[in-house]
């Protein structure tokens, strides 16, 4: 399996047909679908891939879902989209059932809807813990989803493990440029690290922050987990970020105030 790292215009403009998803889908469902559609890339729909806005959803909404939305529509409607798999279970939302529904309403496109609750022993977490680019490593646990890393990957992570400086607790943010403000010795905790664990339905897990060390919860504008990001931070003495669609001035400012001021020595 593969995924389509061409922008969305470029799908849209071109020949090749994508499968889209989004969540963590179990890697069973997305193997059938690339069984399904030989040759077809996987098309990240969470990502801001800057498609039209479709107006599908109120302004006042969670801006992944968003994203979940548009592209899955652009995509449609170019005619380059087989299918979608859809996380529609804890380890998304319950606006993962809705958009799932919304979607394949508007589009005619199949939607294979997936749940994913945690089985196993959790796995290792080398990107979360290691040392370099939050954003950069952030991103390819995402990408993980489809594409697990190689070997040599997961030495390189587990070599550059790090002791914290501070954390990161939360999803992948829109903006995703909120990652630049972190140092690269800040580990990964929350949503992002139980998917790099495989148990993205994990609530214990997800929930996991070390005593004592300074994190940052963040939380997507109008996303549920705010109730959790903002519970966790008055517990940890962190600092909780809401963030809709834009990254201000004034909300860039108090996060770098507080990793400057609040970091451990590495």
């Amino acid at each position: 399996m593969r995924l389509c790292r061409l922008d969305i215009e470029e799908v849209a403009s071109g020949e090749g047909r994508v499968i889209g998803f989004w969540g963590a889908p179990p890697r069973e469902a997305l193997e059938a679908a690339a069984a399904r559609f030989p040759g077809a890339e996987f098309f990240d729909l969470d990502v801001f891939h800057r498609a039209a806005g479709s107006k599908t959803l109120p302004d006042a909404f969670c801006h992944i879902v968003r994203n979940c939305v548009d592209n899955a529509i652009t995509l449609a409607e170019a005619g380059r989209l087989d299918c979608v798999v859809a996380a529609t279970g804890e380890e998304k939302c319950d606006s993962g059932r809705f958009a799932a529904r919304l979607v394949e309403e508007l589009t005619g496109v199949e939607v294979v809807r997936t749940v994913n609750p945690p089985r196993g022993e959790a796995e290792e977490t080398p990107l979360c813990e290691a040392a370099g680019p939050l954003k950069k490593r952030i991103i390819r646990v995402m990408d993980s989803i489809v594409e697990p890393l190689t070997a040599a990957e997961t030495r390189e992570a587990r070599r550059a493990a790090c002791e914290p400086t501070h954390g990161f607790w939360g999803t992948p943010p829109h903006p995703i440029e909120l990652l630049d403000l972190f140092p690269e010795t800040t580990h990964a905790f929350g949503w992002t690290r139980c998917v790099e664990a495989g148990r993205p339905a994990d609530l214990e897990l997800e929930l996991e922050v070390p005593e004592g060390l300074p994190v940052v919860f963040f939380s997507q504008g109008f996303c549920a987990k705010s109730m959790l990001a903002r519970h966790l931070a008055e517990r940890h003495r962190g600092m909780y970020v809401d963030v809709h669609d834009t990254l201000g001035a004034a909300t860039m400012a108090k996060i770098e105030a507080f990793i400057r001021l609040s970091g451990r020595a590495p």
